[in-house]
């Protein structure tokens, strides 16, 4: 068996490892009854709906939250935190995105670049100007700083979890 999938499947997970979970989100989850529900499995089919169904239901969580990791994330968010409290159906009762300007500031800077060395007009002798080697060093040199403004986008979802009567 060749080993080169085994170490590309490895550097992948090393990457995924970095990037937000929706587990994290469980502390935006709120029971509203003492009742428990076991969960259910991570691959369970929980139905997200628009409205109350017309089937009896009892509302047995919220979830509500914000995010700029988009909308795929939120729902993934709703569907885990669904699963985890054990509810049959989720009604979404506001789902919205929104960007919000900011401005920035990037400060000046001082870096240093090196000059001299050997050969060329810092390393050579200079005659007429006393004679004596410059053997080289830095120079200071000034990055400007610079102002600018961009925008962060945000979704905001706002979830019941329910189950069925029955």
């Amino acid at each position: 068996m060749s080993r080169n999938p085994l170490i590309a499947l490895m550097v992948l997970s090393l990457f995924l490892t970095g990037c937000a979970s929706v587990s994290s989100t469980a502390v935006f989850y709120q029971p509203t009854t003492a009742n428990f529900y076991p969960p259910r499995p991570s691959n369970a089919i929980i139905p997200i709906l628009d409205a109350a169904p017309s089937r009896p239901f009892t509302e047995i969580g919220k979830f509500a939250f914000q995010t700029t990791l988009g909308y795929p994330f939120a729902i993934n968010s709703v569907l885990y935190n669904a699963r985890r409290s054990g509810a049959d159906a989720v009604i979404v009762k506001n789902c919205r995105n929104w960007t919000v300007p900011y401005s920035y500031v990037v400060p000046p800077t001082v870096g240093y670049v090196p000059v001299g060395g050997s050969g060329g007009w810092y390393g050579a002798r200079c005659w007429g100007w006393g004679g004596g080697w410059y053997g080289g060093g830095v120079a200071p040199v000034v990055y400007p700083g610079y102002a600018g403004y961009s925008y962060q986008n945000f979704t905001g979802i706002d979830a019941r979890m329910i189950v069925f009567k029955r």
